[in-house]
């Protein structure tokens, strides 16, 4: 049984699944909204107060202080708080800008992204609950191949790039694109729920609530951007 986020495959490793202090979808709750509401006032507070200037080489260190946090908080669980935090402090920034650019190109397109993920978030949720959707073996190994044929998508895609070469696309292909990732998304997002059950109905130590909190923010995020792309390039269209 593993997740299609690479996240949560740092949890089948551990030998430390017995605990006094137990992991509950409490404690998973709380840390989840607080890793996301930090992220917000993160990437809030240095769009308000930092000068321009200094934005963009803030938004290329915080790529890569997210890329190595989310690592540390998913392999070593016992320090998975700290950089849990961390991570969410970063990936703001780079959030902050990334929505300010799409919004400057699309007016509204946030607002519509945010209320658009938090509903995928609750439709999921609501179907893996009342197990409309059931998380199987063949389910599992059907998402580990699109996941695969993605990440093979875009490691041909930024070498052809580094080569010089570039593919253009239409906009109704990629719009096309986008939707197959949102749906990807919303997909991953019920293995997610399944994994977290699993580490909550079997006592995991209750680090692992950071650990599941940073793999649902990542799949959240995931969502949000594609979702702010299709939505910048639906209305551009349209206009």
């Amino acid at each position: 049984m593993r997740s299609s986020n690479p996240v949560f495959r740092s949890i089948e490793r551990s030998e430390a699944y017995a605990s006094t202090e137990a992991a509950s979808y409490r404690g998973i709750v709380i840390k989840t909204g607080g890793l996301l509401l930090t992220a917000v006032l993160s990437g809030y507070l240095a769009l308000a107060y930092l000068p321009i200037e200094q934005l963009y080489p803030l938004f290329i260190a915080s790529i890569f202080i997210a890329l190595i946090a989310v690592l540390v908080a998913s392999f070593v669980p016992r320090i998975a708080a700290p950089f849990a935090i961390l991570y969410a402090l970063a990936e703001g920034v780079v959030l902050g800008l990334v929505t300010i650019i799409f919004d400057s190109m699309a007016p509204g397109v946030a607002l519509a992204a945010v209320v658009a993920t938090g509903a995928i978030f609750t439709v999921m949720l609501f179907l893996y609950s009342s197990r409309t959707i059931r998380v199987t073996p063949r389910f599992r190994k059907i998402m580990y191949g699109v996941l695969l044929g993605f990440l093979l998508f875009i490691v041909i895609g930024f070498i052809m790039s580094l080569a010089g070469v570039a593919i253009a696309f239409s906009d109704p292909m990629l719009l096309g694109i986008s939707a197959i990732f949102i749906i990807f998304g919303a997909l991953m997002l019920t293995l997610d729920f399944d994994r977290a059950e699993m580490i909550v109905e079997s006592g995991a130590d209750r680090h692992y609530e950071w650990v599941v909190a940073v793999g649902l923010m990542v799949t959240i995020v995931w969502i949000y951007l594609e979702l702010l792309r299709f939505l910048v390039i639906l209305m551009g269209n349209r206009n």
